[in-house]
């Protein structure tokens, strides 16, 4: 696979930079994705106080994962209250039919600016938005499985981009790293492993930097997030949370069950059915 099961540290990376453009080693490939088909969907902008936004993912039908430094004020040293944070599941182009404010925003217990293993929140929403979106369940890593990354990405801040093909450089159960190129704004946006079932969420992009020797991008594990010990009040959240297998957009409803657009632009004219297991089978080509 090339990659290691290794013990990360801080002293993996050389650069702590979680919003910025490091120079590309090598481009992945990337599509611009429709943002109201599933699995999609589950990702969305996450506006903070009309100053910054970030990428978050969808965990239940009220509660997402994001990155922890997203929602730190480091001018107050204080976090963002609650009612000034939205998030637009699918958003894309403007438009915005399933936003909705948060309710309550809980970070990782002991999380400080810098502190990579814990660059991790919860936060509930006001509003169902994930009975229409959809969500996927949370996995680990799966050896052969191919892995993309998503997110709102600055150089196109109203367009959901998918960075693919990607190869996993090293993880534990707490922290990945991989050849998936960050850019600013895809921080709290998902890592995700297809399999012919569906996408898995195995992490949360929080940093760009240098794992082994190669530019890479930092990313939460999310086997590591349940620890109750390490998490108190986070994990008890979402291990609440974790049972579920997943949830697919209702038929009829405004979001696409079937990743359509993807499908067509990956099979190269082939006309292969947009399933998503032949999204998996698409993206494991594209390596």
């Amino acid at each position: 696979m090339g990659w290691r099961n290794i013990r990360l540290s801080k002293t993996v990376f050389v650069l702590f930079c979680a919003l910025c453009v490091l120079p590309a080693a090598r481009a992945n490939p990337r599509l611009h994705v429709e943002a109201m088909e599933y699995p999609w969907s589950t990702a969305g902008r996450l506006n903070i106080a009309g100053k910054r936004y970030c990428t978050g993912v969808l965990v239940s039908e009220r509660h997402i994962l994001t990155a922890a430094h997203c929602l730190w004020n480091p001018v107050t040293r204080d976090w963002w209250p609650a009612s000034s944070v939205h998030f637009i599941p699918g958003y894309q182009g403007g438009e915005a039919p399933l936003a909705t404010l948060a309710r309550g925003i809980t970070p990782a217990d002991g999380w400080q600016p810098g502190h990579l293993e814990g660059d991790w929140a919860v936060v509930e929403l006001e509003d169902p938005v994930g009975r229409t979106a959809g969500w996927v369940p949370m996995g680990k890593i799966e050896p052969g499985a191919p892995l993309a990354q998503l997110g709102y990405r600055a150089e196109s801040p109203h367009a959901m981009v998918l960075d693919y093909g990607c190869a996993m450089l090293a993880a534990d159960q707490r922290f990945l790293w991989d050849d998936c190129e960050d850019a600013p704004g895809d921080s709290g946006g998902p890592l995700f492993a297809f399999l012919p079932d569906g996408p898995r969420l195995i992490g949360i992009t929080t940093v760009a930097g240098h794992a082994l020797g190669k530019i890479s991008t930092g990313a939460v594990a999310v086997t590591g997030l349940l620890d109750r010990k390490r998490y108190p009040n986070a994990a008890k959240i979402l291990s609440e949370l974790t049972g579920s297998p997943g949830h697919h957009p209702p038929s009829g409803g405004p979001v696409a069950v079937q990743p359509a657009a993807a499908v067509a632009a990956l099979d190269g004219g082939r006309g292969t059915p947009p399933t998503l297991a032949n999204l998996a089978k698409l993206l494991a080509e594209a390596r």
